[in-house]
């Protein structure tokens, strides 16, 4: 009976983990060009699309009672992009936050690439914001950083993650088998030549300019990750002892 139970809650889980996160691309970016005031997106259906950021109509997209209930939370910042007619001709996801802060994480996130598009120091404002950037560029990620964002996508909180230390070792599991069974996706040429960054630009950020994970920064991801796994070995043993 305990074991039917379990397969009852662990299936749908992985049968959404196989239908929605593997074998894709390993995450979808988007590039915001200040200059021409274009935006590069990879969309999961239409591979690479050119967006004028003036046309982007924006709007916040949060998920129902229901669908919390069901697991398919979400609190994003959306965008689409119509013809002269009216038609739809891009709908992406554009911003998200995962943490306690939800919605008003992501409006943080909005609000920022709002102003580096649209005003005259938006660029200076971005270069200074005290936010590390995901090592990510061109590469997969890292077992470390798949933790750390396993972590902070259960809270920013550290009590919340240590309490919760289970949770953080079935999302960090989940996000590393996703991240190593999809592709890393590769901006076509053209788009890398119009996003091309001056050699003089003293206002670059990027993987390579940032400074390298603490000690303490790597541990803590990986003790909560340990431990969880720990709590979880523990838990199976003490259910399926009379089996063994």
């Amino acid at each position: 009976m305990t074991l039917a139970i379990s397969l009852l809650f662990i299936l749908p889980i992985v049968f959404s983990l196989l239908s929605r996160e593997l074998f894709r691309k390993s995450f979808y970016p988007i590039r915001f060009n200040r200059r021409d005031r274009k935006v590069y997106a990879w969309s999961q259906d239409m591979g690479v699309v050119t967006m004028d950021w003036d046309d982007i109509q924006f709007y916040t997209s949060e998920a129902t009672k229901s669908q919390d209930r069901r697991g398919m939370s979400r609190e994003e910042i959306r965008g689409f992009v119509q013809d002269s007619n009216g038609n739809m001709l891009y709908h992406l996801v554009f911003f998200k936050y995962e943490g306690l802060k939800g919605m008003k994480g992501a409006l943080e996130i909005w609000e920022l690439v709002r102003r580096y598009m649209e005003e005259p120091d938006g660029h200076i404002q971005a270069y200074q914001v005290d936010q590390r950037l995901l090592d990510l560029d061109g590469k997969r990620e890292s077992f470390i950083h798949s933790l750390i964002q396993a972590n902070q996508v259960l809270a920013d909180s550290r009590a919340f993650q240590l309490i919760f230390a289970p949770m953080v070792m079935w999302a960090g599991t989940g996000r590393i088998i996703a991240k190593w069974t999809c592709r890393v996706p590769r901006w076509p040429e053209w788009v890398e030549e119009k996003c091309r960054v001056t050699p003089d630009d003293p206002y670059v950020r990027d993987r390579h300019t940032e400074v390298p994970l603490t000690v303490n920064e790597i541990l803590w991801p990986l003790f909560c990750y340990l431990l969880g796994w720990a709590e979880v070995v523990f838990l199976l043993y003490f259910c399926f002892r009379r089996y063994l």
